[in-house]
Parts: structure tokens; sequence; C-alpha cells
């Protein structure tokens, strides 16, 4: 199926490109990453539903695997990326670009301003993103000037079992990116809100933001990433990966109201370039909610991981990691128990 269809896409794009006028300065620029992840996997009792420790083997396509192309002809541009997942093609990202003299113009789904997640690869490529890291490409207008984006996003919503979701605004993100020779830094901020409607057309309120900061250094052959944040409601907020820990609100029917979930969590990373073959990184996130109800303990999860890429050639990578996941308890003080993996994942990009 991805490959007929990437053949009827080729075809209308050569038909484009002949139908352009000579002398015409559209410039495509077609790409590709196929990715195959190869790992063992250690889960104890208490982290899978079998009731007894588990071991698994994950040897498959990785599903960041993608194909797409860049366009640009003078101020205006755009990129369209399909990938592929349960044995489907998705689409990943399709916009353009309007480039007006003091800024950009971004119409379409591609990385929102919070976007923010390490090298790690296991699980598909996941970079932390449910221990810390955010994973995110949306439908969404922004308007880039300078350091500073904002963009106006289509929202995500739950209904908390209720019998309706009603919308009236976007999501709204927000940053500011300080970039020097040797580091960055990034001020973030995101919004959302929605309200739960229950069968008599009472409605209640659902707030969600998160707010933090990240930074890179870029050290001669060291390169360190970090970033902490803060939010409420975090798991309905909208990220392409929920928390690996209990991020959500909930209705509570004495009081006829939400109880919020506020938490933290961040990431860090430190990578060393030895050589244009060998590379190491070692990464870490963490995560802490709570429920706003009585007794409520925190839900807290941790990772950690070691990877070592190799490149082979150019475009050809191969990279051995082995890491740890640790749920530890829910808020009721349950033991949700623990993770270990290792493995490589496979890469040629072209």
């Amino acid at each position: 199926m991805m490959k007929e269809i990437f053949v009827i896409l080729s075809a209308i794009m050569l038909a484009i490109v002949f139908a352009v006028p000579a002398g015409a300065t559209t410039d495509w620029d077609f790409y590709g990453s196929v990715r195959m992840q190869t790992f063992r996997v250690y889960q104890d009792e208490n982290t899978n539903a079998t009731g007894f420790n588990d071991r698994d083997s994950r040897w498959g396509f990785n599903t960041v695997s993608h194909v797409g192309a860049t366009v640009q002809d003078g101020d205006i541009g755009g990129r369209f990326e399909y990938g592929h997942t349960n044995s489907d093609v998705t689409l990943r990202r399709l916009y353009g670009t309007w480039n007006f003299g003091p800024g950009e113009l971004t119409v379409g789904k591609e990385y929102t301003p919070l976007h923010f997640v390490t090298n790690q690869v296991y699980d598909d490529d996941y970079g932390l993103r449910g221990f810390g890291g955010f994973f995110t490409f949306n439908p969404m207008i922004q308007v880039k000037i300078d350091g500073f984006k904002l963009a106006l996003i289509t929202p995500e919503v739950n209904n908390l079992g209720f019998s309706d979701v009603d919308t009236t605004l976007p999501k709204v993100e927000a940053s500011y990116t300080l970039a020097m020779d040797t580091f960055s830094v990034k001020a973030f901020g995101g919004w959302s809100a929605f309200e739960v409607v229950d069968a008599a057309d009472e409605e209640c309120d659902v707030t969600c933001y998160i707010y933090g900061v990240a930074g890179v250094v870029n050290a001669g052959p060291v390169t360190l990433k970090a970033m902490i944040w803060g939010g409420q409601n975090v798991a309905y907020y909208g990220l392409t990966t929920d928390p690996e820990a209990d991020a959500a609100p909930e209705y509570d029917p004495v009081e006829d109201e939400i109880k919020n979930n506020d938490g933290y969590g961040g990431v860090a990373s430190i990578g060393v370039k030895f050589s244009d073959v060998v590379c190491a990184e070692l990464g870490c996130g963490y995560i802490s909610f709570e429920d706003d109800f009585d007794n409520a303990e925190d839900d807290e999860a941790l990772a950690i991981y070691l990877q070592a890429p190799i490149t082979l050639a150019q475009g050809v990578t191969i990279v051995p990691e082995i890491g740890r996941y640790d749920y530890k308890d829910d808020r009721s003080g349950a033991d949700q128990g623990d993770e270990t993996y290792f493995g490589a994942k496979w890469q040629i990009n072209f």
C-alpha cells in the first residue's frame, strides 16, 4: 500500500515539474528515511497485564520511517512527509510557508513551538516524550518573527465521560528562542481550554497549560540538552504521546467540579562525538503529577538510557541503546513496575 501511494505521489510530482514553464526557479528536494527497531524487552509483573514477568523481542519496522520533499520558490515554500503506522500510510507533515520580509507565516501540519525531545531511539524513536519530552506536530497557523513564534493550533479535547464537549478557541502556543554561536535558550508556554457538558446541559470547564524553559549547548565535541516545565492537565493538552504517569483531571460529582491535575517534569542529555564514526549519549527524563484530591499521592515516572551511535557510511547508522523505565508508585501508592531494554535501531537515509 505504501509503495503504491508513493508511486502515485511521485508521478504527480513529476507531472507538476514538467508542467512548470522553462526558467522557473522552483526547487524540489526529495528525501527518505528507513528505520528498523531490534530490541529485547524485560517487563516485571507490575508493568504488564500478564500477571508475571514478561520477556519479548521488538523486531519490526520503525514507524518514524518516512518519505517526503521540501519545496522552495522564492518567498513561498513547503513540505510534505508521509510515514507508516500500523500497516497504513499516514500524513506526518504537510505545510506551506510564506516569507513576508520581517517574518514567516506557516499554514498546515508541522512541529509546534513546544517541540523538544532527546535522541532516544527505543520504541520508535521515543525521545523520552512520555517522560518529560514534548513531541508535537499538529495542524496550525503560525507566525515567526526572529526568535519569536506564535501558533494557533487545532485543539485537543476529552469528554471525561460526559455527554458532549464544547470548544471555542484554538490551542495557543508561543516561544522565544535566543540563539548564539554555541548555545540556545528557549522560553515557551501553551494554553488550551474546553467545556464538558452533561445530559442536563450543565457545563464544567477544563483548562490545560504548560510553561517552561529549554536549552542546548554545543561545546566542541560535547552537546548538552535540557528542558524543565510545569503544567496543569497535561494529559489532555494534546501532546503526541501522553505522559507515562497519570496527568489527567477528574470530575468530582460531590462538589460538581473538575479536579485539576498539576505536575512538572523535564529531560536532559549529554552527547559526546569521539570521531566521525562513533558517538555516545546519556539521557534521562522525569515527571511527577498530583490530583487535587485529599490523600492523593504523586504519580511519578523516571527513564534513563545510554546509546552509542555508529556511522557506517553517509546516511547509514546503527544506534545500540540500553535503557530502563521506572514507573514508580501510582497515586494510591501501588507499585507500577519497571521495564528494561537493550538492542539497536538501524537507519538508512536517502
